[in-house]
């Protein structure tokens, strides 16, 4: 497969996690001003090493500090699994046919969705609950990397939100 045809199918599937998450952390907290993610980090050849895949959404709330979601939590024992394939994403791949395969871990039901056929992210795609975001932002509140954030049906209506679909491939 040529890696253009690969590209893209990364920067579409994670464009949709990236929605995912972003949609579910504006709609369920209050005091988050702003969302962006990292780019695409992908590493491993997907035959002799496993390919992984993720992205690293940083939140900050209304004070002006920022802290990433997934990875260890400073001044906790606490560490988090990475946003991407295994953790967000289920599938990432081709048919027989070249055309897309992308399911999301999970969705509006608790189930993993097959959204290959969508440009964004599909109502029945969001999330209504999220354990593992949820315990993150606890754990960032808890130990003073934000400030001001807690869970709330209000949401946080007028948050940025960046997305971002660079690739960057490792070694």
């Amino acid at each position: 497969m040529e890696k253009k045809k690969v590209d893209q199918l990364y920067q579409h599937g994670f464009q949709l996690l990236e929605e995912q998450i972003a949609t579910y952390i504006k709609e369920n907290y209050s005091g988050i001003s702003k969302i962006e993610f990292s780019p695409i980090y992908i590493d491993g050849d997907g035959k002799f090493t496993m390919r992984t895949a993720y992205v690293i959404p940083i939140i900050y709330d209304n004070y002006g500090n920022k802290a990433k979601l997934g990875g260890r939590v400073e001044n906790t024992n606490r560490v988090y699994a990475k946003h991407g394939l295994l953790n967000g994403i289920s599938s990432l791949d081709f048919d027989i046919n070249g055309n897309w395969i992308i399911y999301l871990d999970n969705s509006a039901n608790g189930n993993q969705i097959d959204v290959s056929k969508y440009d964004h992210l599909p109502a029945k795609a969001k999330l209504s609950t999220n354990d593992f975001i949820d315990d993150n932002i606890t754990s960032l509140v808890q130990a003073n990397h934000l400030k001001g954030v807690f869970a709330s049906k209000d949401g946080s209506s007028n948050t940025l939100i960046r997305y971002n679909t660079e690739i960057r491939w490792g070694k």
